[in-house]
């Protein structure tokens, strides 16, 4: 007997709907993609609960007759090609015919279209794939669809969703992306009746991105035009000083499609070279136009990844373009060196002295570090709570016992103290060197007041007591509209870490207060490290506030190469003694190594 069944056709459609429609952001993007083929210049998109109750997309394109109406719901059938030879050409951003049979596979949907030259519009009903009903009415020309109750017939695919603010997040990309490299075409984005995005049609590119982006970042772009033999490139680049620590501002399209190469984004970044500082990126959009028969698009089935036939060629155009743009503008650094420093030796003549600071290194101002007892209680106070035996075991714990553990947490207790230690000084603008019993004492500076400032930072947290510092004058800060849904999503949680942000208009908020421990950051750029972790989409803070702090606390530490005196010094290290854990950095770093006076004594030969 034979295994192998032929499928029938609802489960086919619903098999090839999961490769296409991932989730609401998919079909935000495939509707989108239609109206643009039907030469649409107004787009407008209203959804609720983040897509999964409700997606209406209505455009003023050029509609259909209602027989092309019926036949958009089948798979495979499609305006867009006719033949196989039209494969390896394709001009428009659908192709392929399964959009719109995906889709109403797995909802209930709606379409209403009509033509310049008809009368009445065409009203069309589908529910899971088959027609509910269909008849006319009065509408303009072009097309409105809605799709209601996403993933109603396949709930283990509504069941993998992410949370409302995710998927919502995704959504407002999709439209971001296609509002940015369709200047001529305004689109608008409503979510649950706030509207989310208005980008009106507009002739300047510039414009363009200075309604989605703000005028700030605006200023800042720096157009680029190349052509060549293969590839006319346009778009704007950021200059290297305004690269994000986050991808959120990357776009990058072919033939106005947007889509992912690693090939092209490594030529981006590889024309930046050395001007873009460790752990940042560049922000761009850009546009390559290249001739449909050189690529190839039906690669998958989102349509984000494309073939390029002359890959190595396009490489170096790229390259060539961002390349040409950042010389044009004169963004080569030049560093400013004094020759008289650059012949000193050992110590430079000019020192970086605070103006503040009363007291310098001196050898007759070395001083002893007295350790504190500590304050704070160790793992150790857990023990009884954290202990299996039972109650009736707990009665007959012996004086022994007692005194044993009592012995036990003495013994932590001191293992975690610092010990007293002689400051010598500062070493290469980095490190601390003491003198303790039995040795030398090597201190990482930076390591030293990340712990500290982690541990403060994370009491006043707990104890609900964060100290804030006042701007003098609100930071006012443009976001995207993606980055508005992350800020308005976690504004109670941004307050509770000491931020207190208003809303200004637009996608723009004032910042008004930045925790003090951390005020040697700037406030855009602490915001940022914050918002960077709160991107992740989990829903506590108490999921993810040990890292937000430890992020904040490493940011916000002196850094190799701060001179420090040793008041400085001293401070910092009798605050560390206060300090739970000081031995480690929240990441687990050592602070301090210890050399053994026989180590010493062994490089010298003495033993």
């Amino acid at each position: 007997m034979s295994k192998i069944k032929l499928l029938d056709e609802d489960l086919i459609n619903k098999i090839a709907a999961g490769e296409v429609i991932e989730r609401p952001a998919s079909v935000v993007k495939e509707l989108i993609e239609n109206s643009l083929d039907a030469g649409a210049t107004r787009i407008n998109i209203e959804i609720k609960d983040s897509g999964k109750k409700l997606i209406k997309i209505s455009d003023n394109g050029s509609g259909m007759s209602s027989e092309d109406a019926k036949k958009s719901i089948i798979r495979h059938a499609t305006s867009k090609i006719s033949n196989v030879d039209d494969l390896f050409a394709i001009q428009t951003l659908g192709f392929r015919g399964e959009a719109l049979a995906s889709i109403a596979a797995v909802s209930k949907m709606s379409i209403i279209t009509k033509q310049k030259d008809e009368l009445e519009a065409f009203n069309f009903v589908v529910e899971g794939g088959k027609e509910i009903s269909s008849g006319t009415l009065g509408a303009e020309t072009g097309t409105i669809i809605e799709i209601v109750d996403i993933f109603f017939n396949t709930p283990a695919r509504k069941k993998f969703l992410k949370t409302d603010s995710v998927e919502l997040r995704h959504i407002v990309e999709i439209v971001l992306k296609y509002a940015l490299i369709n200047e001529n075409v305004s689109f608008r984005l409503k979510h649950d009746k706030h509207e989310l995005l208005n980008s009106p049609a507009v002739e300047s590119y510039r414009n363009n991105l200075a309604s989605i982006y703000g005028t700030g970042l605006a200023k800042e772009l720096l157009e680029v035009n190349y052509q060549d033999e293969l590839v006319k490139i346009t778009g704007f680049i950021a200059k290297p000083f305004a690269a994000r620590n986050d991808k959120n501002q990357q776009h990058l399209f072919v033939n106005k499609r947007w889509i992912r190469n690693e090939d092209i984004t490594k030529a981006i970044y590889e024309g930046y070279h050395s001007l873009l500082f460790v752990g940042k990126h560049p922000i761009y959009v850009l546009n390559l136009d290249i001739n449909p028969l050189k690529i190839d698009v039906n690669v998958h089935p989102a349509k984000t990844e494309i073939k390029i036939e002359q890959k190595k060629e396009i490489y170096y155009s790229v390259l060539k373009a961002i390349r040409e743009t950042l010389e044009k503008h004169n963004l080569i650094p030049v560093m400013d060196i004094d020759v008289e420093e650059q012949l000193t030796f050992g110590t430079t003549k000019k020192e970086n002295v605070e103006k503040n600071v009363k007291y310098r290194f001196e050898p007759s101002e070395q001083t002893v570090l007295d350790v504190k007892e500590m304050k704070h209680s160790t793992s150790i106070d857990n023990f009884e709570e954290e202990s299996y035996s039972t109650p009736e075991e707990e009665v007959f714990i012996s004086k022994d016992n007692e005194e044993k553990r009592e012995k036990e947490r003495n013994t932590i207790e001191q293992s975690l103290k610092l010990p007293a230690m002689k400051i010598l000084g500062q070493i290469h603008k980095t490190f601390f060197v003491a003198e303790t019993e039995g040795g030398l004492i090597l201190i990482d500076q930076h390591v030293v007041q990340e712990r500290v400032l982690y541990e403060k930072f994370m009491d006043q947290l707990m104890n609900k007591k964060v100290a804030v510092q006042e701007l003098l004058q609100g930071e006012v800060m443009e976001f995207s509209p993606a980055e508005k849904i992350y800020l308005i999503d976690n504004l109670k949680k941004l307050h509770q870490l000491g931020f207190l942000l208003e809303e200004f208009g637009g996608n723009s908020f004032v910042l008004k207060t930045v925790p003090s421990l951390f005020g040697r950051l700037q406030p855009k750029d602490l915001l940022y490290s914050v918002l960077d972790k709160l991107k992740e989409g989990k829903s506590k803070l108490e999921e993810i506030q040990e890292e937000i702090i430890t992020r904040m606390a490493c940011r916000a530490s002196v850094k190799a190469g701060d001179t420090m005196t040793i008041p400085e010094i001293q401070k910092l290290l009798e605050e560390l003694s206060n300090c739970k854990l000081p031995y480690t950095c929240p990441h687990g770093r050592a602070v301090l190594i210890k050399v053994p006076v026989e180590e010493l004594e062994k490089k010298f030969k003495r033993r």
